[in-house]
């Protein structure tokens, strides 16, 4: 039960991550990035799904983390 409660977790660390390391722009400068560990912990997660649910859940955290750090980025200019 406690690991769906840190899976709400996931958005607002996001965001926390998208603030504090707003002022390191060669991260998110580069274009690949986030979409090769989005790709990464999607294969961990297909691979883990009915075999390790600690992993599984894990690697869904990791994900949503991303996800919401990548679209919370500042714009370079």
């Amino acid at each position: 039960m406690i690991e769906y409660f840190l899976l709400i977790l996931a958005i607002p660390l996001g965001i926390l991550l998208a603030k504090t390391t707003k002022d390191e722009k060669q991260i998110f400068t580069k274009p690949v990035y986030f979409p090769l560990i989005q790709k990464i912990i999607l294969i961990l997660m297909a691979i883990t799904i009915s075999q390790n649910q600690q992993i599984f859940l894990t690697s869904t955290f990791m994900l949503i983390t991303i996800y919401t750090w990548q679209k919370l980025k500042p714009k370079t200019s």
